[in-house]
């Protein structure tokens, strides 16, 4: 293995070249697995291209964070609530996973990996970016600007990040290359729709840019960290995980659905049109959906509260978002329903549940205990 492989074209002599032409005279003989490392951002993304040394000599390989599955293996024994959320605050690297997940309270890991200005991650976003990027003002508007939200249209994100349209434009672009932002058309939409929603991809960043970055001064000063955890990040951890928790339900019913060939994602559109006059908001969202060509198989809601689900969040499922996906011109008659909450159901959602249906999912069912705990 050959980390920073960029650095070493960077000195010349046209090390890709040497590496071509020793593949030429030894690969045929040779047992040797050769894996080159480097920045996302940096020359790596050139090797393979055409009229390139290394062209037709190896395949490109993403690092990605890891899924909550194998992530959590380097979280340790944890209540599920606690696994989900302190995935949620990590991301899936596993050195942060191994900081963050070790056997103390989340509160105490949390103020002293990433709220203390000592602590192992208090600039870590910082630093990586700067290595990454030149110039980060502008890529810091716009990751504080997405941090805030679930998602974002574009027009929100240009207007909220103060980014002109074709500054925020090309930025962006860099970003989504480095996998730190995502965007998404809803299911069902033509590729080139203008229903795009953008998101902050990345874990730990979401949570740095949202709760340390901006008091990272008034950390300095003397902020005591578990006054800062207590008064601006606990109100909010909820809503910080909760979009964490809807990817780990999709990933559930993708497992749950294997072999069957299905799609699963998210969907969002105009509500219903005899309802639009009645309600305040014009869209509709699910946050599961699951599909097999143009029939829906499976809807789903999901809820990360400390209240049990209630019979509501199953009615407005099936009396408004439904009927408001299948204006898109979908079959939705043999959708399947299932519901995932963090704090269990409600015996009125239990009852309706049964009558209709509907499968409830619990956190103990969506996370459960490895055999070795």
């Amino acid at each position: 293995m050959i980390d920073e492989f960029p650095e070493l074209l960077r000195l010349g002599g046209a090390p890709d070249s040497v590496l071509a032409r020793v593949m030429e005279e030894e690969l045929p003989a040779s047992q040797l697995k050769l894996i080159l490392c480097g920045s996302q951002v940096s020359r790596m993304e050139e090797l393979l291209t055409e009229r390139q040394p290394l062209h037709g000599r190896g395949r490109r390989f993403l690092l990605a964070p890891l899924r909550f599955a194998p992530a959590r293996e380097f979280l340790g024994a944890h209540r599920p609530a606690d696994l989900v959320t302190r995935y949620g605050i990590d991301g899936g690297m596993p050195l942060y996973l191994r900081g963050l997940g070790r056997h103390a309270t989340l509160r105490s890991v949390v103020c002293e990996d990433l709220l203390a200005p000592l602590g192992a991650f208090f600039n870590e976003p910082w630093d990586v970016l700067e290595m990454e990027l030149t110039g980060t003002a502008v890529h810091f508007s716009l990751l504080l600007a997405l941090s805030r939200h679930e998602d974002m249209t574009w027009q929100e994100l240009v207007a909220e990040s103060h980014v002109s349209e074709g500054n925020a434009s090309r930025n962006v672009r860099v970003l989504q290359d480095l996998h730190l932002i995502e965007a998404a058309n809803p299911l069902f939409s033509e590729p080139r729709a203008r229903q795009r929603r953008y998101r902050l991809r990345d874990h730990l960043m979401r949570f740095w840019f949202r709760f340390v970055f901006p008091w990272q001064e008034e950390l300095r000063a003397g902020l005591a960290a578990g006054d800062h955890f207590d008064r601006n990040v606990a109100p909010h951890l909820a809503e910080h995980v909760s979009p964490v928790f809807e990817e780990l339900c999709r990933d559930w019913v993708r497992a749950d659905r294997a072999g069957t060939g299905e799609s699963v994602g998210r969907w969002w559109g105009p509500a219903r049109h005899d309802l639009r006059r009645q309600r305040l908001a014009t869209t509709e969202e699910i946050d599961i959906v699951a599909v097999s060509g143009r029939a829906v198989t499976v809807v789903g809601e999901c809820k990360w509260t400390a209240q049990p689900m209630r019979r509501a969040v199953l009615d407005d499922l099936l009396e408004r978002k439904v009927p408001a996906l299948a204006q898109v011109g979908v079959d939705v008659s043999g959708a399947r329903v299932a519901l995932f909450s963090r704090s269990g159901f409600a015996p009125d959602l239990r009852a309706a549940a049964t009558a209709r249906g509907a499968r409830l999912v619990g956190l103990d069912e969506l996370v459960p205990a490895h055999s070795g705990e």
